[in-house]
């Protein structure tokens, strides 16, 4: 069974990397898929972002990676993908990810989605939250792995 696991990663965090780790684990293939929102301004261009995503799909074999604009079914669709993998922290992204769900089902009955829910090292971490302590030159190695964090060195230099 195919996947995809849609979003900004603006910055991949540990948490997201956990997502990733453990679905690559379940599924025959899974495409980390690099969103560009309009809506939502970032941080990191989406070649950075890409590149994140990359130097962490580099450890699994059936871990794929690309981007999209638009609606995500539309690129799940594109890629014969029928299982949409999300992360939930907490009750809250639960409900949010659970709308987006119902809507994405309602446009798409034969999109399905997977909730995984974050194990408690990575309860806190938001890629806001990482922005945040970037933006404020503090230390934000203990939310992203060592390799994402030696490429933002490398390129912030």
């Amino acid at each position: 069974m195919n996947a995809i696991y849609p979003g900004t990663f603006d910055p991949l965090t540990l948490g997201h990397e956990e997502i990733i780790n453990r679905a690559a684990k379940i599924f025959d293939n899974l495409l980390v898929a690099v969103a560009v929102n309009s809506s939502k301004p970032t941080m990191f261009n989406l070649q950075d972002r890409l590149k994140l995503v990359e130097i962490v799909s580099r450890r699994y074999p059936n871990v794929t990676f690309g981007s999209y604009e638009g609606l995500t079914i539309d690129f799940a669709n594109t890629n014969n993908i029928n299982l949409i993998v999300r992360g939930a922290r907490n009750s809250t992204d639960f409900n949010y990810e659970s709308q987006i769900s119902q809507m994405n089902n309602t446009m798409d009955s034969g999109l399905e989605s997977i909730f995984f829910i974050a194990s408690d090292p990575f309860k806190s971490i938001t890629s806001s939250l990482v922005r945040q302590v970037i933006n404020l030159n503090g230390d934000y190695s203990k939310f992203i792995s060592k390799d994402v964090a030696n490429h933002l060195e490398k390129k912030n230099g």
